[in-house]
């Protein structure tokens, strides 16, 4: 009998102002959330089921104000070099997460400063569900599969964070991509199947070849942890061979990455959660650093590291109202590796599946990380190679 695990790390809304004042001077005191709920979900052999693993969230609906508008806050900055002209967009961010991804070393400067937008890029988003409505993703979202199609349209806000991650206006890391909503969860379980995520796998590469395009599938969920699912490699090779890379979270539970389905599927991009903590140093002094987030999966299987602890990002409140929270958890690092293919992709529509996962690997910030139980780790970089270039402010759009 497979189980699956669904853990959620609450942060009180007390603890959530303090982190975000803390974030905006510069400097993270990193301390573990007030309440910790656990589930430990098992199911009958006839109804496979996985779980969202990697969501922590915290109702704070101030913080969404704290969000500066593109309008206060973009730049453009047209690069040269002797080689080739870019374009690096630079935005002002309370985003700790975003502000992390764009620089090799801390600390840290509030702005975000990526390549491109993602424009042009789909990406694939299977959850339970996403609001098109909310500021940060609208006119972006468009409703594609149900496997349950009787289920209310939005079990909870965890698909809306995680696109929030991939493609947020002001708090995803490519504000141009389109959403796809793919939904696999039950919401009365708050539970996938396997056949909802095949099913899904399987219109998502019909929707491909309807609308031609670089596209990404963010998986942002775990369904075993001692076995490989035959199911889901398949639908994870489906989608590769439709051009489609899957980026998956590596689970919310201490344990290696290597054990858990999907990840452990060949082809898949596994993320792992960083997040930056403060230590004391031998002479007394304190110093930031970036760490495996604790009680998430380590390892080998681990292709790369993003944002993944306490990281701002869109949801919705009791009433489905928009508001923006603080989350724990892999689900919304694979969302912002997810956005950063994007990224990628936008610039180089015709790059395989192989081609993206080398991109992002072979830009990653090396062996930056602490307590990853391995020798190597790469952690999410979508940042200017070339920051010697000089630079002209113009609007983003």
């Amino acid at each position: 009998m497979w189980r699956v695990w669904h853990a959620n790390f609450l942060i009180t809304g007390q603890e959530a102002v303090r982190r975000l004042e803390i974030n905006q001077s510069g400097c993270l005191m990193r301390s573990r959330v007030s309440t910790h709920l656990s589930f430990s979900l098992g199911f009958a052999a006839t109804s496979a089921v996985v779980a969202l693993l990697g969501c922590a969230h915290v109702s704070q609906p101030g913080l969404a104000s704290r969000t500066p508008s593109l309008a206060e806050s973009s730049s453009l900055y047209s690069l040269a070099s002797s080689s080739a002209r870019s374009t690096i967009y630079s935005t002002q961010t309370v985003s700790l997460a975003l502000d992390r991804i764009d620089q090799r070393d801390l600390p840290l400067d509030r702005t975000y400063r990526h390549p491109a937008t993602g424009k042009g890029v789909t990406v694939y988003v299977f959850d339970g569900g996403i609001s098109a409505s909310h500021p940060e993703l609208a006119g972006r979202v468009r409703f594609g599969f149900s496997g349950f199609p009787d289920d209310l349209k939005i079990c909870n806000p965890h698909g809306t964070a995680v696109a929030g991650a991939v493609a947020g206006t002001t708090l995803g890391v490519a504000p141009d991509a389109e959403i796809v909503d793919v939904k696999m969860v039950q919401c009365e379980k708050l539970r996938g199947t396997i056949k909802a995520i095949v099913d899904g796998a399987r219109w998502v590469i019909a929707d491909h070849q309807a609308h031609p395009g670089p596209a990404v599938a963010n998986w942002s969920f775990i369904a075993d942890t001692s076995a490989r699912i035959p199911a889901l490699d398949s639908a994870v090779a489906d989608l590769r061979a439709a051009g489609i890379p899957v980026i998956v979270s590596a689970g919310n539970l201490e344990i290696d990455a290597c054990r858990v389905s999907p990840g452990n599927a060949q082809g898949t991009i596994v993320v792992g959660a960083s997040g930056v903590s403060s230590e004391r140093t031998t002479s007394g002094t304190t110093q930031l650093v970036d760490r495996r987030s604790p009680g998430t999966a380590f390892g080998p299987c681990i292709d790369i590291y993003a944002p993944g602890d306490s990281v701002l990002l869109p949801s919705l409140d009791r009433n489905q109202a928009p508001i923006s929270q603080l989350w724990n958890g892999t689900s919304m690092s694979a969302g912002y590796v997810s956005g950063a293919a994007a990224l990628f992709l936008e610039t180089h529509p015709d790059a395989t599946p192989d081609e993206v996962s080398d991109e992002l690997k072979r830009n990653a910030t090396i062996n930056v990380l602490r307590d990853t139980r391995t020798t190597f780790s790469r952690m999410l970089y979508v940042g200017t190679r070339d920051t010697r270039l000089m630079a002209r402010t113009a609007s983003r759009r």
